[in-house]
């Protein structure tokens, strides 16, 4: 056992010992956190909720220049929303109630899988002009568009299952403990472009959202 670890710790002192730049384009995030839901049901995007679903994130990132990187990024997690006792006693129309939530009397709750696949540009801070480029601490914002696949894995029909395209957007930070190992925060948001994946169409909003609060892991690699 402890030659295994010997072995890992040299591998990772060896890859620290080069930062990502022009000469080692590429870095792998790894990552997870919170998932929360925001959409006809109601607001997720608060510290209080009724329930926590997670998810696990996997990031590839391609140096163009000293300001912006391309990357995929793809990401696995329980997403939903949970009513709070007020609004599931509040008693609303039979056909806004969802399918699978039996006599309830509110809008009823979500539960599903949600497997994300997207593409992004990412503006680099820490570029030489808003910030020293040998900066340890290199923000960031990115911007770009995802392929979703939502799962009913609870079977209750409180969800309608297919795939649906998103527009993304986030930032973040990493902080380099290392010249190569990187830990950082990530806040990433969805905004589908379909508005029937929780069974409800406009009511009371236009699209239905995800936000993405994840703790990071980096490795620049060549």
């Amino acid at each position: 056992m402890k030659k295994y670890v010997c072995t890992l710790g040299l591998i990772i002192f060896t890859m620290s010992l080069l930062a990502q730049s022009k000469s080692h384009k590429l870095g792998l995030t790894f990552g997870g956190g919170s998932q929360k839901y925001n959409g006809d049901l109601g607001n997720g995007f608060t510290f209080k909720n009724e329930a926590w679903y997670g998810n696990f994130l996997l990031n590839a990132g391609y140096y163009l220049n000293k300001s912006f990187d391309v990357g995929v990024s793809g990401t696995i997690g329980d997403y939903g929303y949970c009513q709070s006792e007020a609004k599931r006693n509040k008693e609303v129309a039979f056909s806004e109630r969802c399918p699978g939530c039996g006599s309830r009397l509110g809008n009823g709750n979500l539960n599903s899988r949600l497997i994300t696949f997207g593409f992004n540009g990412k503006y680099k801070l820490a570029n030489g002009y808003l910030l020293s480029s040998e900066s340890a601490i290199k923000p960031y914002i990115y911007a770009g568009a995802g392929v979703n696949r939502i799962i009913d894995i609870m079977k209750m029909n409180c969800v309608r299952e297919g795939v649906y395209f998103s527009l993304n957007a986030g930032v973040g930070v990493k902080y380099y403990i290392s010249n190569r190992i990187n830990i950082g925060y990530n806040l990433g948001f969805g905004y589908f472009t379909e508005d029937n994946l929780d069974n409800k169409v406009n009511y009371g909003r236009d699209m239905d959202m995800y936000m993405q609060n994840s703790l990071t892991l980096g490795v620049d690699l060549f």
